[in-house]
């Protein structure tokens, strides 16, 4: 199963711009795997994940209700086929889950590896990881852009979820680029809602509704914001409005 949507400009496939361990990391995250971090002492190519509910159709079988063996080899053949070779071990995990263990061959295999992965996301996890991707070159880790699903419960959105004040304000003043500046008055974290809803409708033609959120347990006051989630189509939208903003 491949993805239809369109490459995003100025947001490529991240096994080519950095170490082929992290694009491996991002290429299982953007399928929905919880990766954990790296041993010291381990192979440096190494990597632990929880992929039993992860999104990986280059597979063609739900992982979820399968013995941990199974799903090893199921995984270790399906990327030999697509050209990656990869020593993979499931382990016991916590509270009868289980963690697997992804060790390319060589430098090339991750990166192969990594490209399969991103190549056959489905379309909602393929328009995150664009999203995601296009803010974390812009220097924003927040939002957390995740989907809405599961094997069990297939995703239909993009999750922007919540975010911090600072973060949300970068991220504003990226989009706001090509309009008005913005005032002191403007500025305060109460605002930011209507500005976020004003700039990307403007920006993208994106409706994205912030809410206030994250009070502070000492002074009740909201610390950030909630932006909701998108259609697919609207998350490759503002994608592309970030991407287009970066530097070139």
């Amino acid at each position: 199963m491949s993805t239809d949507i369109p490459a995003t400009p100025g947001v490529a496939s991240p096994a080519h711009h950095q170490d082929p361990r992290k694009a491996v990391v991002m290429a299982l995250e953007a399928a929905g795997a919880t990766v954990e971090p790296h041993v010291p002492g381990a192979p440096a190519l190494e990597i632990t994940a929880h992929l039993r509910h992860s999104a990986l159709p280059f597979a063609s079988v739900n992982l979820a209700p399968l013995r941990k063996e199974q799903a090893a080899e199921i995984l270790r053949q399906a990327l030999m086929r697509r050209g990656a070779v990869a020593h993979i071990i499931a382990l016991d995990g916590p509270d009868g889950a289980w963690r697997t263990v992804v060790r390319p061959s060589s430098v090339e295999d991750a990166v192969r590896l990594a490209d399969v992965v991103v190549e056959q996301l489905p379309p909602v996890y393929a328009a995150a990881h664009r999203l995601r991707t296009a803010l974390r070159a812009a220097g924003l880790e927040q939002p957390r852009v995740t989907v809405d699903g599961s094997w069990e419960v297939p995703a239909a959105r993009v999750v922007l979820g919540r975010i911090r004040a600072d973060p949300a304000r970068r991220l504003l003043a990226l989009l706001e680029a090509e309009t008005e500046p913005v005032s002191v008055e403007e500025d305060q974290l109460g605002d930011l809602p209507q500005r976020f809803l004003r700039v990307a409708d403007f920006a993208t033609g994106v409706r994205l509704a912030a809410t206030l959120d994250a009070s502070c347990g000492h002074c009740g006051q909201a610390t950030g914001l909630d932006l909701g989630d998108l259609e697919p189509e609207q998350a490759l939208r503002l994608a592309e409005a970030v991407a287009a903003r970066l530097p070139r």
